[in-house]
């Protein structure tokens, strides 16, 4: 029998924050994205330097009570900016990462600075043996440029289902003057085929942003949980109150918005995420029948990381 899920979300709270740990880590804990690796969770994030260029770095904590820090990483980051001239020359930060193979898959965006626009953002690929070392597959982005996606193409995750790897991710064409300052107009999409290193110039668009509210659908995770699939995305809200949301499907076909499962979840009157409740991952930990979302705080994450469990 497979269970039907009607999950509800319950905020626990605050994890972890930093600030000038590092010569290249001044601030931040940006995107975080959550494995279980080695009998931990490990969470790899944007870790900011002093001109907020961001680059990946990690943290481990313990499964049973993520607010208890194992290992902070502050040698060096575990993915640096790329080359000059490259699409990810001045930041990266994670997308998603899984575990393929006994491998850890780490899709990241990568930014470079425009000149009539403020940036682009596509998606890029890096793998590593341990979680520790990784290497990237490409110096150009896996998720590149396409009609689709002109200026936005990034913030992937994968899922495999029936040997097919289904992408989700994010894509838009305009900016929208938001918090004084232009900032991408962008909607999920999703595809899929026989490799994870492989996405195709055009998938399909199964989330809108309501520009009345939000300006844009961003970093979209997906999981299955029963025998309903869901995506938790970022909801940039107009405001700049930005916030979470998430949708579901029985078939990776139709999608519908489920706006239930974060009703009981709110900014806090003050503290760490009491503007942004912001980039949400999704780890499920089967032998703890623990549903954990991992999140960022204000700023981006210049205040920290938090997380609620999943019912």
């Amino acid at each position: 029998m497979t269970t039907e899920y009607n999950m509800k979300a319950k905020k626990i709270g605050f994890i972890f924050n930093t600030k000038n740990r590092a010569a290249w880590w001044f601030s931040h804990v940006m995107a975080p994205t959550a494995i279980y690796l080695d009998n931990k969770i490990r969470v790899y994030f944007g870790a900011w330097d002093d001109k907020s260029i961001s680059r990946i770095n990690f943290i481990d904590l313990d499964p049973a009570n993520p607010q208890n820090i194992l290992n902070v990483n502050d040698r060096e980051p575990i993915l640096d900016i790329g080359e000059d001239g490259m699409f990810d020359e001045n930041g990266v930060f994670p997308g998603h990462a899984t575990i393929l193979d006994g491998k850890v898959y780490l899709y990241y965006t990568g930014f470079q600075l425009g000149h009539k626009i403020p940036h682009y953002n596509f998606g890029g690929l890096a793998i590593s043996d341990d979680g520790s070392n990784f290497i990237r597959v490409s110096k150009a982005p896996i998720l590149d440029r396409a009609d689709e996606g002109l200026f936005v193409r990034a913030g992937q995750s994968i899922i495999l289902v029936d040997s097919n790897y289904y992408t989700v991710y994010s894509a838009g064409n305009d900016f929208l003057k938001v918090g004084g300052k232009k900032r991408p107009i962008y909607d999920v999409f999703i595809q899929s085929g026989d490799n994870p290193t492989t996405v195709k110039d055009t998938g399909t668009r199964i989330l809108s942003a309501d520009l009345d509210v939000e300006h844009g659908l961003g970093r979209p995770q997906i999981t299955k949980l029963g025998n309903k699939f869901y995506i938790f995305f970022t909801r940039r809200i107009l405001s700049m109150k930005y916030f979470i949301g998430a949708a579901y499907s029985y078939d990776l076909l139709t999608w519908t918005k489920d706006n239930q499962i974060f009703e009981d979840i709110h900014h806090s009157k003050d503290g760490f995420d009491s503007e942004m409740i912001y980039f949400p991952s999704f780890l499920r930990i089967d032998h703890l029948n623990k549903n954990y979302l991992f999140y960022c705080g204000n700023g981006f994450g210049k205040e920290g990381l938090g997380f609620c469990e999943i019912y």
